[in-house]
Protein backbone atom coordinates (compact mmCIF):
# COMPACT_ATOMS: atom_id res chain seq x y z
CA UNK A 1 0.00 0.00 0.00
CA UNK A 2 1.44 3.33 -0.72
CA UNK A 3 2.38 6.25 1.60
CA UNK A 4 2.47 9.80 1.72
CA UNK A 5 4.55 11.28 4.06
CA UNK A 6 3.74 15.12 4.81
CA UNK A 7 6.20 17.49 6.25
CA UNK A 8 9.66 19.66 6.66
CA UNK A 9 13.08 19.21 4.89
CA UNK A 10 15.76 20.11 7.02
CA UNK A 11 19.58 20.77 6.25
CA UNK A 12 21.29 19.39 9.66
CA UNK A 13 24.54 20.15 10.56
CA UNK A 14 25.59 17.29 13.21
CA UNK A 15 28.00 18.37 16.27
CA UNK A 16 29.37 16.11 18.33
CA UNK A 17 31.88 17.24 20.84
CA UNK A 18 35.02 15.48 21.80
CA UNK A 19 34.52 16.28 25.66
CA UNK A 20 32.69 19.28 27.57
CA UNK A 21 32.32 22.10 25.58
CA UNK A 22 34.50 25.39 26.35
CA UNK A 23 33.13 28.49 26.82
CA UNK A 24 34.57 31.22 24.79
CA UNK A 25 37.55 29.05 22.98
CA UNK A 26 37.32 26.28 20.89
CA UNK A 27 36.41 22.43 21.42
CA UNK A 28 37.10 19.70 19.38
CA UNK A 29 34.29 18.10 17.72
CA UNK A 30 33.06 16.12 14.73
CA UNK A 31 30.69 17.69 12.39
CA UNK A 32 28.91 16.42 9.86
CA UNK A 33 26.13 18.04 7.70
CA UNK A 34 23.61 15.53 6.53
CA UNK A 35 19.37 16.06 5.08
CA UNK A 36 17.53 16.20 8.08
CA UNK A 37 14.07 17.19 9.37
CA UNK A 38 11.39 14.78 10.89
CA UNK A 39 9.26 13.94 8.36
CA UNK A 40 12.04 13.38 5.88
CA UNK A 41 13.90 11.29 8.23
CA UNK A 42 10.62 9.41 8.16
CA UNK A 43 9.77 9.24 4.80
CA UNK A 44 13.54 7.55 4.41
CA UNK A 45 13.54 5.23 7.24
CA UNK A 46 9.95 4.22 5.60
CA UNK A 47 11.24 3.11 2.65
CA UNK A 48 14.35 1.88 3.67
CA UNK A 49 11.11 -0.47 5.69
CA UNK A 50 9.45 -1.57 2.37
CA UNK A 51 7.27 0.91 1.94
CA UNK A 52 6.41 2.65 -1.20
CA UNK A 53 6.67 6.64 -0.34
CA UNK A 54 5.92 9.77 -1.78
CA UNK A 55 7.11 12.99 -0.05
CA UNK A 56 5.58 16.72 -0.06
CA UNK A 57 7.49 19.25 1.57
CA UNK A 58 8.98 22.90 0.90
CA UNK A 59 12.03 24.12 0.15
CA UNK A 60 13.94 26.97 -1.69
CA UNK A 61 13.06 26.90 -5.14
CA UNK A 62 17.06 26.74 -5.58
CA UNK A 63 16.76 23.56 -3.57
CA UNK A 64 14.17 21.83 -5.69
CA UNK A 65 16.33 19.21 -7.98
CA UNK A 66 18.75 18.64 -4.99
CA UNK A 67 16.66 17.46 -2.77
CA UNK A 68 14.71 15.49 -5.19
CA UNK A 69 17.95 14.17 -5.86
CA UNK A 70 18.53 13.38 -2.67
CA UNK A 71 15.53 11.90 -1.60
CA UNK A 72 15.72 9.65 -4.86
CA UNK A 73 18.80 8.42 -3.08
CA UNK A 74 16.55 6.49 -0.04
CA UNK A 75 14.15 5.65 -3.01
CA UNK A 76 11.26 8.15 -2.14
CA UNK A 77 9.35 10.10 -4.41
CA UNK A 78 8.92 13.45 -4.02
CA UNK A 79 6.05 16.06 -4.67
CA UNK A 80 8.09 19.66 -3.57
CA UNK A 81 6.34 22.77 -3.13
CA UNK A 82 8.80 25.52 -3.33
CA UNK A 83 9.10 29.00 -1.46
CA UNK A 84 11.46 32.42 -1.99
CA UNK A 85 12.40 31.47 1.66
CA UNK A 86 15.76 29.54 2.60
CA UNK A 87 15.65 25.37 2.56
CA UNK A 88 15.50 25.24 6.64
CA UNK A 89 18.49 24.61 8.62
CA UNK A 90 19.15 23.18 12.11
CA UNK A 91 22.24 22.73 14.19
CA UNK A 92 22.15 19.60 16.56
CA UNK A 93 24.93 19.16 19.83
CA UNK A 94 25.10 16.06 20.45
CA UNK A 95 26.35 14.89 23.96
CA UNK A 96 26.21 11.84 25.01
CA UNK A 97 22.37 10.36 24.81
CA UNK A 98 21.23 14.03 25.12
CA UNK A 99 21.08 16.96 22.15
CA UNK A 100 20.52 20.33 21.93
CA UNK A 101 18.60 21.45 18.46
CA UNK A 102 18.86 24.87 17.05
CA UNK A 103 16.13 25.56 14.17
CA UNK A 104 15.65 28.05 11.51
CA UNK A 105 12.49 26.97 9.53
CA UNK A 106 12.69 28.41 6.36
CA UNK A 107 10.52 27.56 3.57
CA UNK A 108 8.82 25.13 5.65
CA UNK A 109 6.65 27.38 6.79
CA UNK A 110 5.08 27.83 3.54
CA UNK A 111 4.12 24.36 3.28
CA UNK A 112 0.62 24.65 1.96
CA UNK A 113 -1.55 21.60 2.96
CA UNK A 114 -4.73 23.12 1.07
CA UNK A 115 -3.04 23.13 -2.19
CA UNK A 116 -2.48 19.32 -1.92
CA UNK A 117 -5.33 17.57 -4.21
CA UNK A 118 -7.85 15.27 -3.19
CA UNK A 119 -6.52 14.06 -6.58
CA UNK A 120 -2.95 13.84 -5.05
CA UNK A 121 -4.15 12.09 -1.77
CA UNK A 122 -6.38 9.38 -2.74
CA UNK A 123 -3.70 7.37 -4.44
CA UNK A 124 -2.63 6.79 -0.83
CA UNK A 125 -3.50 4.14 2.04
CA UNK A 126 -1.62 5.94 4.95
CA UNK A 127 -0.98 9.61 4.98
CA UNK A 128 1.33 10.53 7.57
CA UNK A 129 2.05 14.36 8.73
CA UNK A 130 4.43 16.11 10.79
CA UNK A 131 3.53 18.01 13.85
CA UNK A 132 6.43 19.91 12.79
CA UNK A 133 4.21 20.90 10.43
CA UNK A 134 1.03 21.05 12.31
CA UNK A 135 2.86 24.31 14.17
CA UNK A 136 2.69 26.27 11.37
CA UNK A 137 -0.96 26.21 10.22
CA UNK A 138 -3.97 27.00 12.50
CA UNK A 139 -5.45 24.13 14.35
CA UNK A 140 -8.73 24.36 11.82
CA UNK A 141 -7.08 24.31 8.51
CA UNK A 142 -5.02 21.44 10.30
CA UNK A 143 -8.21 19.31 10.64
CA UNK A 144 -9.65 20.07 7.58
CA UNK A 145 -7.34 18.89 5.74
CA UNK A 146 -7.42 15.83 7.77
CA UNK A 147 -10.87 15.45 7.31
CA UNK A 148 -10.37 15.15 3.69
CA UNK A 149 -7.47 12.96 3.89
CA UNK A 150 -10.06 10.62 6.26
CA UNK A 151 -12.80 10.93 4.17
CA UNK A 152 -10.66 10.18 1.30
CA UNK A 153 -10.23 6.86 3.20
CA UNK A 154 -7.05 6.74 4.24
CA UNK A 155 -5.42 6.19 7.46
CA UNK A 156 -3.76 9.13 9.73
CA UNK A 157 -0.48 8.79 11.67
CA UNK A 158 1.01 11.61 13.31
CA UNK A 159 3.85 12.20 15.37
CA UNK A 160 3.83 15.32 17.28
CA UNK A 161 7.42 16.21 16.77
CA UNK A 162 7.81 18.81 19.96
CA UNK A 163 6.90 19.38 23.25
CA UNK A 164 8.10 22.43 23.47
CA UNK A 165 5.95 23.45 20.42
CA UNK A 166 3.00 21.89 21.13
CA UNK A 167 3.14 23.85 24.56
CA UNK A 168 3.28 26.93 22.23
CA UNK A 169 0.85 25.90 20.03
CA UNK A 170 -1.93 25.30 22.97
CA UNK A 171 -2.37 21.74 24.31
CA UNK A 172 -6.33 22.08 23.10
CA UNK A 173 -5.27 23.78 19.99
CA UNK A 174 -3.25 20.62 18.83
CA UNK A 175 -5.60 17.89 20.13
CA UNK A 176 -8.09 19.69 18.14
CA UNK A 177 -6.30 19.89 14.90
CA UNK A 178 -5.61 15.96 15.32
CA UNK A 179 -8.67 15.16 15.73
CA UNK A 180 -9.03 12.63 12.99
CA UNK A 181 -5.73 10.86 13.39
CA UNK A 182 -5.67 6.71 13.63
CA UNK A 183 -2.51 6.59 14.76
CA UNK A 184 -0.18 9.24 17.04
CA UNK A 185 3.64 8.54 17.95
CA UNK A 186 4.49 10.49 20.78
CA UNK A 187 7.68 10.67 22.88
CA UNK A 188 7.08 10.74 26.56
CA UNK A 189 7.26 14.32 27.31
CA UNK A 190 4.42 14.79 24.30
CA UNK A 191 2.27 11.84 25.10
CA UNK A 192 2.26 13.96 29.27
CA UNK A 193 0.70 16.78 27.00
CA UNK A 194 -1.31 15.17 24.58
CA UNK A 195 -2.60 11.51 26.62
CA UNK A 196 -3.98 8.80 24.53
CA UNK A 197 -6.99 9.97 22.60
CA UNK A 198 -6.64 8.70 18.92
CA UNK A 199 -7.84 4.51 18.44
CA UNK A 200 -3.56 3.53 18.83
CA UNK A 201 -0.89 5.71 21.02
CA UNK A 202 2.61 4.32 20.89
CA UNK A 203 4.39 5.85 23.51
CA UNK A 204 8.51 6.15 22.52
CA UNK A 205 10.16 6.35 26.07
CA UNK A 206 13.95 6.20 24.77
CA UNK A 207 15.91 3.46 26.05
CA UNK A 208 13.57 2.79 28.42
CA UNK A 209 10.22 0.96 26.79
CA UNK A 210 7.79 1.34 24.23
CA UNK A 211 3.83 1.72 25.52
CA UNK A 212 1.30 0.83 23.29
CA UNK A 213 -2.17 2.48 23.83
CA UNK A 214 -5.72 1.48 22.21
CA UNK A 215 -8.91 3.41 22.80
CA UNK A 216 -7.13 5.12 25.66
CA UNK A 217 -6.28 2.04 27.43
CA UNK A 218 -2.83 0.58 27.84
CA UNK A 219 -2.59 -2.64 26.64
CA UNK A 220 1.19 -3.64 26.29
CA UNK A 221 4.73 -2.95 27.67
CA UNK A 222 7.99 -3.67 24.79
CA UNK A 223 11.27 -3.68 25.89
CA UNK A 224 14.08 -2.04 24.71
CA UNK A 225 17.37 -3.48 24.09
CA UNK A 226 21.09 -1.13 25.57
CA UNK A 227 22.69 -0.30 22.35
CA UNK A 228 25.66 1.85 22.64
CA UNK A 229 25.19 5.59 21.30
CA UNK A 230 26.67 7.49 18.75
CA UNK A 231 23.83 10.06 17.63
CA UNK A 232 20.31 10.20 18.55
CA UNK A 233 19.03 12.07 16.28
CA UNK A 234 17.49 10.16 14.12
CA UNK A 235 15.93 7.54 16.60
CA UNK A 236 12.18 8.55 17.10
CA UNK A 237 11.93 8.85 13.30
CA UNK A 238 13.57 5.65 12.64
CA UNK A 239 10.61 4.00 14.58
CA UNK A 240 7.99 6.18 13.27
CA UNK A 241 9.09 5.45 9.83
CA UNK A 242 9.19 1.95 10.31
CA UNK A 243 5.50 1.84 12.07
CA UNK A 244 4.25 3.62 9.26
CA UNK A 245 5.78 1.01 6.47
CA UNK A 246 5.07 -1.97 8.67
CA UNK A 247 1.58 -1.08 9.08
CA UNK A 248 0.86 -0.17 5.31
CA UNK A 249 1.96 -3.63 4.80
CA UNK A 250 -0.67 -4.98 6.53
CA UNK A 251 1.55 -6.26 9.63
CA UNK A 252 0.19 -6.57 13.04
CA UNK A 253 0.84 -3.37 15.70
CA UNK A 254 2.52 -5.51 17.50
CA UNK A 255 5.15 -6.61 14.78
CA UNK A 256 5.60 -3.42 13.57
CA UNK A 257 6.48 -1.94 16.93
CA UNK A 258 9.11 -4.89 17.04
CA UNK A 259 11.03 -4.02 13.42
CA UNK A 260 10.52 -0.20 14.77
CA UNK A 261 12.64 -1.02 17.98
CA UNK A 262 15.19 -2.74 16.17
CA UNK A 263 15.50 0.32 13.25
CA UNK A 264 15.75 2.52 16.10
CA UNK A 265 19.00 0.95 17.21
CA UNK A 266 20.52 1.23 14.15
CA UNK A 267 19.62 4.62 13.70
CA UNK A 268 21.92 5.77 16.91
CA UNK A 269 24.85 4.16 15.84
CA UNK A 270 25.45 6.52 13.08
CA UNK A 271 26.20 10.30 12.88
CA UNK A 272 22.78 11.52 11.27
CA UNK A 273 19.34 10.61 10.76
CA UNK A 274 18.42 9.12 7.83
CA UNK A 275 19.51 4.97 7.72
CA UNK A 276 22.65 4.23 6.27
CA UNK A 277 22.39 2.27 2.81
Amino acid sequence: MKVLVIGDVIDDIIVVPHGEIRKDTDTPAQIRQTLGGSAGNIASWAAFSGADVTFIGCVNERDLEKVAKQFEHYNVKVSLQKSNSETGKLVSIVEGSNRTMLTDRGANKDLDLAAISNHQLEQFGFVFLSGYSIFENQAEKVNEFLTRVSELGSQIIIDPGSAGFIKDYGIDNFKKAIHRANVVVPNEAEFDLLGADTPITIVKRGSKSVELYQNGKATESFDVDAVSVIDPTGAGDAFSGTILAKLAAGDSVHHAINAAITNSALAVRTIGARPEL
